[in-house]
């Protein structure tokens, strides 16, 4: 008989590690990242397993993915995104994967720098004359309306930015405490912050509904640019068209609409704090983004060629991946590191400790871009994964990494960004790794 993996130690009876997990997230999977490169967790009184090795997590996304499905964190995000790109399994997930794809490949990003140089200026325009911002609730806003302008033609009202930023934490924070419990448990407890749980994703659904027949009247009225939309609606392939009924749209808008405003905001921030931490580094790149024009230069292999800047981007990344743990479950039984593992285990992972890891990464905790630059074929692919990996990697990797590129590149060429004296900013680790209040002062940058 093949021996289980290790327990993590500090197990309660009947609720296992669930209070450690909810009361630092962040510290309790670092630390039990320790105990074994697969280890067990105890979810309540079921078991559950925990990658802390590089190796063994791109085993799971990439050679051996066909074994296992998104399991119970996405199941919890059912009630908000259906079958929805980001949670659909099977064939469904391979014709509407194969179907956006195109929409998400560089030549298609070029097409979406316009607009998100435009939102992306206005918004640095609009700090004119402030001496601090608070950041993350302006990049929210950001990447809402360009995640939905350059996608589905659809300019949001101001009110509607500030519902999306209102509402979308709660159901993330929701969905991410029922992935930590058993089954329905939260669902059957009349709290207040249940309550709001599903009032939320009601109005969030109700508000793309509105926004899905606004874009379909537009497009049938024919004064809708072509995205994401047309690919959804207008394919020749009888069994995709079906697919992509009314209902399932509204998924996918929705699908997008969780994922650009949740993620993206998240390492714009901390990408921004940590340059206002580190004002040296700051000014180098500041110097090579001087006097790039993206007006004339604005495509995705120009960007991409500004090394420095993509070096800065990859080290935030690394240190505070906005997907900082997610989770998937074996469809039989599965071999993995050593251990047999019986059908339907959940398998959690943590980005956050596994691009941690003081066997890979010298100074781990350390914000140093240039490993990147000096040698960055030392670091293996396996061990950097903020986007995942294989069949499951998310689509819009290209698309975000150009819009926080653009973002940063704006504010640089236009202020100098420092921290408050003594200023602690915690990452609070809900849906997406977020910082805590991120107040920045800002500082007009003369032009050279």
């Amino acid at each position: 008989m093949v021996a289980k993996p290790p327990l993590v130690p500090h197990a309660k009876p009947l609720i296992g590690h669930i209070l450690n997990i909810w009361q630092d997230p962040l510290k309790f999977f670092s630390s039990a990242a320790r105990t074994a490169p697969l280890s067990r967790i105890k979810i309540g009184w079921k078991d559950a397993c925990l990658i802390s090795n590089h190796e063994l997590l791109y085993q799971i996304l990439v050679p051996d993915a066909k074994k296992y499905d998104k399991g119970i964190q996405y199941e919890r995000a059912r009630a908000m995104l259906g079958n929805g790109v980001l949670l659909a399994e099977g064939d469904l997930h391979f014709r509407q994967r194969r179907l956006m794809q195109p929409m998400f490949n560089k030549p298609s990003v070029n097409d979406y720098i316009d607009a998100m140089h435009t939102y992306s200026t206005a918004m640095v325009e609009s700090w004119a004359g402030r001496d601090v911002v608070e950041l993350y609730p302006e990049f929210y806003r950001l990447a809402t309306r360009v995640v939905i302008d350059t996608l589905f033609s659809t300019e949001m009202s101001d009110a509607d930015v500030e519902l999306v930023r209102e509402k979308m934490p709660i159901v993330i924070s929701g969905i991410e405490k029922r992935g930590a419990l058993p089954p329905r448990l939260f669902d059957i407890i009349p709290t207040s912050e249940n309550r709001a749980f599903h009032s939320a994703i009601a109005d969030l659904r109700a508000l793309g509904d509105r926004l899905v027949d606004d874009r379909l009247r537009a497009d049938r009225a024919s004064g809708a640019r072509a995205d994401l939309m047309n690919v959804l609606t207008d394919t020749d392939d009888e069994v995709t068209r079906k697919d992509n009924d009314r209902a399932q749209i509204l998924n996918e808008f929705l699908t997008f609409l969780t994922a650009g405003s949740e993620t993206t905001p998240s390492a714009m921030a901390w990408c921004c704090y940590l340059l206002a931490r580190h004002p040296e580094i700051q000014e180098e790149l500041r110097a090579e983004v001087t006097g790039f024009d993206m007006d004339a230069n604005g495509s995705v292999q120009a960007i991409f060629g500004l090394p420095l800047l993509q070096a800065v981007i990859k080290e935030s990344l690394r240190l505070y991946p906005p997907v900082w743990a997610l989770g998937r479950r074996t469809l039989g039984t599965t071999s993995l590191g050593g251990h047999e593992l019986p059908p339907g285990t959940q398998v959690f992972y943590s980005v956050y400790a596994i691009q941690r890891d003081e066997s890979v990464y010298e100074d781990p905790d350390e914000f140093k871009p240039r490993r990147w630059l000096d040698d960055p074929k030392k670091y293996p692919r396996t061990a950097f994964l903020p986007f995942g990996a294989g069949v499951r990697n998310c689509i819009g990797e290209h698309f975000a990494w150009i819009e926080i590129s653009i973002a940063v590149l704006n504010i640089l060429q236009r202020y100098q960004m420092a921290l408050q004296p003594g200023q602690q900013v915690p990452p609070a680790a809900m849906g997406a790794l977020v910082p805590g209040a991120l107040p920045i002062r800002l500082r007009a940058v003369v032009p050279r």
